[in-house]
């Protein structure tokens, strides 16, 4: 759950403040809103607060947002809605204007309470994690019930008679995101939640699936209890696992920034006294399935690499409303955009357990939020080299996501109130390219290779050769 949802508690960004529009999840004030049909004049009334709770508090709405399209699609859902529904029977109608705000960081959440309730009844979501490439959607990891066992890089093709591949293309109209790369990723991190608020699948599934050219079947319930099979012994459930590739080379696989600081800064200096102490020359950190959190962690990893003072971003542009001006309005008044220049540098960490070695940062579509803001200091600052495939979302982040509930239904939104510029100062509008791009390899895939890793422990190895024959 922590993985999936990790982007939705990227709040406290480069500053933070408390208040109810920072809690993600609450419950409902009256829980009989679950089961509640809601008159269609009133849902019209929640799409329009949706739109212009989302318009009132993104710093750029017109320059991310479809606006022609995106008012277009809120009259056909008004025309479709001409009898009383259910939270979970709007969402199914609602939900689909959130692609349009164009923003990993601005999006309507699913009804989560009707699904907490669910699960706390003993049903089951869909049990597994997935992953997304060009190549189609895979097993991310091996899974065994009993004597069944479902393999990692198993590629799916059906689930409930639907095609996986139709699946994505509608679910990616439910969530926020930049691209729709960015979106099918987080259809992909978040596939059990989507699958129930959108299809009602939830208990029964039956999954169609390839693995290594043979197709079959897989019947799923609520009587099943599958498991994740561990390949090796590191500790997978901490956000920062370090293991040894070889004599020279280490691996940090660092799947979120949303961790309490102090927690992630003893895992840092765990990992980074293992680094020191295997006496590596080169380092991969991966953060392709970091979808980001807080920037206190990211600029401490950073510091662990950097040879020099570095900054995380170079400007900050925030957009007030009613809930972030402050005490009093100090900030200012309602609508008022700031713009503020970043000058404040972090010095490199200076333990003994400070690396100097090769750094390489793994990054892919699902790499977000603060992610992004750890990979372009990286690659801003030339701490390291990126490679994988290019980021789903902007290399100049929004950020400090603020929520509010629709009047009537009481679905939560989330939107983000700020933009961040590179330490570069480039605001160009683009994705996070990565100087070593690394294509999916379906052999690989099926085989549960990762491609990426293996091209990368090639590149160092071709380049400490070619370092010798200087």
């Amino acid at each position: 759950m922590k993985t999936i949802i990790s982007l939705l508690l990227s709040l406290v960004l480069l500053g933070g403040c408390t208040g109810t529009h920072l809690d993600i999840f609450p419950e409902l004030e009256n829980p009989d809103q679950m089961q509640k049909k809601i008159a269609p004049k009133l849902l019209h009334q929640d799409i329009d607060a949706l739109v212009e709770g989302v318009k009132l508090r993104h710093p750029d709405f017109a320059g991310y947002a479809d606006e022609v399209t995106l008012y277009q699609q809120v009259a056909e859902l008004k025309a479709n809605i001409s009898t009383p529904m259910t939270r979970v029977e709007f969402f199914r109608h609602i939900g689909q204007l959130s692609h349009l705000f164009q923003d990993g960081h601005s999006f309507l959440i699913w009804p989560y309470q009707e699904l907490d309730k669910l699960r706390e009844q003993g049903e089951k979501p869909f049990p597994f994690l997935v992953k997304l490439s060009t190549n189609g959607v895979f097993v991310a990891k091996q899974y065994r019930y009993a004597e069944q066992v479902l393999p990692a890089g198993s590629q799916l093709i059906s689930i409930n008679e639907l095609a996986v591949a139709d699946i994505f293309t509608n679910l990616q109209r439910y969530v926020g995101g930049e691209t729709t790369v960015l979106r099918q990723a987080f259809v992909a991190e978040r596939l059990p939640f989507l699958l129930w608020a959108v299809y009602g699948f939830i208990d029964q599934f039956d999954i169609e699936y390839n693995h290594l050219g043979k197709t079959q079947r897989l019947r799923i319930n609520n009587q099943q209890n599958w498991q994740i099979v561990q390949t090796h012994d590191p500790d997978t459930t901490a956000d920062v696992v370090y293991r040894r590739l070889n004599d020279s080379t280490g691996y940090l696989d660092v799947n979120s920034f949303d961790v309490e600081p102090d927690v992630f800064s003893d895992q840092l200096k765990s990992a980074f006294s293992q680094i020191a102490q295997d006496n590596v020359s080169a380092l991969v950190i991966d953060i392709r399935h970091n979808t980001g959190g807080n920037t206190d962690t990211a600029t401490e990893l950073a510091s662990y690499i950097a040879n020099k003072p570095f900054r995380l971003v170079s400007q900050v542009t925030e957009k007030l409303n009613t809930d972030n001006r402050g005490l009093f309005g100090y900030k200012g008044d309602i609508g008022e955009i700031i713009r503020t220049e970043w000058d404040d540098y972090v010095m490199p960490n200076a333990s003994e357990i400070h690396f100097k070695g090769k750094v390489v940062v793994l990054v892919g579509p699902v790499s977000y939020s603060a992610a992004i803001v750890f990979a372009t200091t990286i690659q801003d600052n030339q701490f390291g080299l990126l490679a994988g495939k290019a980021t789903g979302g902007f290399a100049n982040q929004s950020a400090q996501g603020n929520l509010f509930n629709l009047p009537h239904s009481q679905l939560r939104a989330y939107v983000a109130t700020r933009l961040l510029v590179r330490p570069s100062g480039d605001n160009t509008v683009s994705v996070v390219l990565p100087e070593l791009p690394i294509a999916d390899k379906l052999q690989d895939q099926q085989n549960a290779i990762d491609t990426t890793l293996q091209q990368v422990l090639q590149h160092l190895s071709t380049a400490d050769n070619h370092a010798k024959l200087q």
